[in-house]
């Protein structure tokens, strides 16, 4: 690549994803790390991880991956990777084409741009993005699956450094290995839906007994995924978090509706029916393999930072990870939703009670992120407002 501050190319006449299926396969005068992309249990840790090796190999400081909305055409930021201390936005952010011509030439045509902030002649709302984000370098490139064009890499820098000669190719071999992985999570996923529309039935005949509980787990699991992505979980983590707080009240399905459905406060003697309910969905999932990541949440659900909880009196850090996750949120439903002896409490009430509580029923960083994430993006599809890091 020539030194100048705005470049275009053509990959040497390849489209940008490459015909090379295995990290075995010859690759001269340079080393590439897929260790980030073998590792990944879902499409967006994948990418993610495409975006950390871009980083490595490049030497840059940021790896930004966006997805493709042919419809409605425009990119959604979907994971990435930065080199500390830069940051780039942890919410995903949606771009409208028609805004950046040179990106969406990009994504046209499978060529690739670099474009410097130094450099007057590079379209303007691209540089203004690219000051927006603190970065003074560019190099924009095609992905794609399979011959479908999926979105775009984006690589940054904080010095106006002109990238090697060879990036496009490094980030070639890159994505073709990735587009590898993402067949077969394609599949993996397909699989793990029927299981979670399994449960997910399953859940829901259950919140059929009691309609003020009604699409409960459904709030629940958006608001535990979102926080779970927020602080940065692994993949295998979120995975449980997504299996637990979609079964976590699966126990109260041996709960007598007198006790169940009363609409007024339950006595001392009836409580003690009701808490059992944690032990009861544990014993019920236990002989299920694919469920056993969910069997410390469904279980420590209701446990207290404190100690307070039940049904063990765990406290503090020993409480499972997930667990805390899915009570604070668990909690916030409940607060914001009808139940049959009191109306919904206003959210800005409600935020006021987790934070109040933090320390005492909650785990003090899962009640401030679990405030901070719903008062900046609302209530609606908040995994799916994040952006994956892999860093």
């Amino acid at each position: 690549m020539s030194g100048s501050s705005f470049v275009r190319g053509k990959n040497d006449g390849r489209e940008l994803v490459a015909h090379v299926a295995r990290p075995d396969v010859p690759v001269p005068d340079f080393v590439l790390d897929f260790g980030s992309m073998e590792d990944a249990v879902d499409i967006p840790d994948l990418l993610a991880g495409m975006a950390r090796s871009v980083v490595n190999a490049l030497n840059a400081d940021a790896c930004l991956v966006s997805l493709l909305d042919e419809e409605r055409d425009t990119l959604r930021d979907v994971a990435a990777s930065v080199v500390p201390p830069v940051r780039l936005n942890a919410v995903a952010e949606e771009h409208q084409l028609s805004d950046f011509p040179v990106t969406k030439w990009v994504l046209d045509t499978g060529q690739w741009v670099e474009i410097s902030v130094s450099d007057d002649r590079s379209d303007a709302n691209e540089r203004a993005f690219l000051e927006q984000l603190g970065f003074a370098r560019v190099l924009i490139t095609r992905f794609t699956v399979e011959g479908e064009v999926k979105g775009t890499i984006e690589v940054y820098r904080m010095l106006d450094i002109p990238f090697r000669r060879d990036a496009t190719r490094q980030i070639d071999v890159l994505a073709s290995f990735a587009a590898n992985i993402h067949t077969r999570l394609q599949l993996a996923d397909s699989l793990e839906m029927s299981y979670t529309k399994t449960m997910e039935a399953l859940v829901s005949a259950l919140e059929a007994r009691d309609p003020y509980t009604e699409a409960h787990a459904g709030r629940i699991t958006e608001l535990a995924m979102a926080l779970a992505v927020a602080m940065q979980l692994s993949g295998e983590q979120r995975r449980a978090v997504k299996l637990g707080s979609i079964l976590h009240d699966v126990g109260k399905i041996g709960i007598p509706d007198a006790i169940l459905r009363k609409p007024g406060k339950l006595t001392p003697e009836e409580w003690q029916v009701m808490r059992t309910h944690a032990i009861v969905g544990e014993k019920m999932l236990r002989g299920v393999d694919f469920l056993r990541p969910a069997l410390p949440i469904v279980r420590h659900h209701h446990e207290r930072w404190d100690g307070n909880g039940y049904p063990d009196g765990l406290e503090g850090d020993a409480i499972p990870l997930g667990a805390r996750i899915v009570a604070v949120c668990d909690s916030f439903d409940a607060m914001t939703s009808d139940r049959p002896y009191r109306r919904a409490m206003p959210i800005q009430q409600a935020f006021n009670e987790l934070l109040s509580c933090a320390g005492s029923q909650f785990d003090p960083k899962c009640a401030a992120l679990l405030v901070d994430v719903v008062s900046h993006m609302g209530e609606e599809d908040l995994e799916e407002r994040f952006v994956r890091y892999a860093s």
